[in-house]
């Protein structure tokens, strides 16, 4: 796909995709709980679709499915049924290391497979703690999928994690609930907690003090859940509007929630202007954002904020290219295992489009006052990659030629629809 450069400032409201974290505990929660439990405002796209596809195989029923509303029905967790065949979660982490928390109790066997990439994403660190509670999981020697859940009665008790992982801990929390004891979990640094506010709002008893997890089993009640717009997918916009001089944007109904913004907190600490909204606080904070244009500054990104802004850390490399002074991020070494290995992703790419950038073990550092140019990149099957490439080709000083841009598919599948109204073509 070719891109040619904006000749226009960003203005105006947009209500990002629904956001897929939700999204994806909203199916798989379904299956939890005996009777219908709703999604209104759901992402449908292909990782969420994958979510969809493991509960229907345990034997929930998609009995309405429309752009606003799906709705499933569950026999119970304990009268879920065995799978008839390998469960391909497609590319979706997120679908894969959720289920095995899913899985830990039931009475049957499930195998989890999913496409070339997701096969060789580390399984260990959801595998490991897992078997430590005594649940029969298995998978490759090299600790990747195909994984092989053999659920049944497994221990409570204490659980370190040794990585910080949103995923991991939800597997975990999961597991807990099936457990034959309580069990408290404890975590490296705060992640994403969108899977212990909607266990809590199903019943569950899952008690959260400063960095432990503590719950206990027991069952759940359906729920309905309304998903609110992602702010993962409105940093693009974000970015935009903040690089491109007289921006004015206002992102509407999107989550607010403290481990989901951790982007817009570091803009407003490069120098942008920056306000939050709150609308709504339970089960999940919702607001608007309203983001300004102003000139930026380079700034340094620990690994005690990365948790924070994963997703957007390839984002913050193109934006410290047109920052004043140099832009450093270091303790992100979880980059490496994503879709790709995003940190080799971003440095290749930008330095295709003629940034100067360091790859770092664990990050990368680049200095600001530079400009993108036109070129050719590779969105190496990384639906993050390939959004901020669109975001460095407006911005560029000729057309940038994307391959394997399709892959926004994955998460944002009107992302070019709103790229080319923003644009004003």
């Amino acid at each position: 796909m070719q891109l040619r450069p904006w000749n226009t400032r960003l203005t105006g409201r947009i209500r990002p995709p629904s956001d897929k974290s939700i999204t994806h505990r909203g199916v798989l929660f379904s299956a939890l709980a005996r009777g219908v439990s709703e999604v209104l405002d759901p992402l449908d796209s292909l990782d969420t679709g994958a979510s969809l596809a493991v509960v229907q195989n345990l034997g929930v029923k998609l009995i309405e499915k429309t752009a606003r509303r799906w709705v499933l029905e569950s026999p119970g967790y304990y009268d879920l049924q065995e799978p008839r065949a390998v469960i391909d979660c497609l590319n979706s982490g997120t679908t894969m290391r959720l289920s095995t928390g899913l899985l830990a109790g039931t009475r049957f066997l499930t195998v989890l497979s999913g496409d070339e990439s997701l096969r060789e994403r580390p399984m260990a660190r959801v595998m490991d703690p897992l078997r430590a509670l005594g649940v029969d999981i298995r998978g490759r020697q090299s600790g990747k999928a195909p994984l092989v859940i053999q659920g049944g009665p497994h221990r409570g008790g204490a659980s370190f994690l040794s990585v910080a992982s949103a995923q991991v801990k939800s597997a975990l929390i999961l597991a807990g609930l099936s457990a034959d004891d309580p069990l408290t979990i404890h975590e490296v640094l705060p992640t994403r907690d969108h899977t212990e506010r909607l266990l809590r709002a199903m019943g569950a008893s899952v008690e959260i003090q400063s960095d432990t997890i503590k719950v206990t089993p027991g069952p759940v009640s359906a729920l309905t859940v309304t998903v609110p717009g992602d702010p993962s997918s409105a940093a693009y916009w974000a970015a935009l509007a903040v690089l491109l001089e007289g921006s004015q944007l206002v992102i509407e109904d999107v989550s607010l929630n403290a481990e989901r913004i951790g982007f817009y907190r570091l803009l407003r600490n490069m120098g942008a202007r920056v306000e939050f909204t709150m609308s709504q606080e339970v089960p999940e904070p919702i607001g608007e954002i309203r983001i300004g244009w102003a000139p930026l500054k380079g700034v340094a990104v620990g690994a005690d904020v990365v948790p924070g802004l994963i997703d957007e850390l390839p984002l913050v490399a193109l934006l410290g290219a047109h920052a004043e002074g140099t832009t450093v991020v270091s303790g992100a070494g979880e980059l490496r295992v994503k879709e790709t290995d995003r940190i080799r992703a971003t440095t290749d790419n930008l330095r295709s489009l003629g940034i100067e950038i360091e790859e770092r073990p664990d990050g990368f550092a680049v200095r600001g006052g530079q400009r993108v140019h036109r070129g050719s990149v590779k969105a190496m099957g990384d639906h993050r990659i390939a959004m901020m490439l669109a975001v460095a080709g407006a911005v560029a000083d000729g057309p940038i030629v994307i391959e394997g841009a399709e892959a926004i598919e994955i998460s944002y599948p009107e992302f070019f629809r709103d790229y080319w109204r923003f644009a004003g073509e």
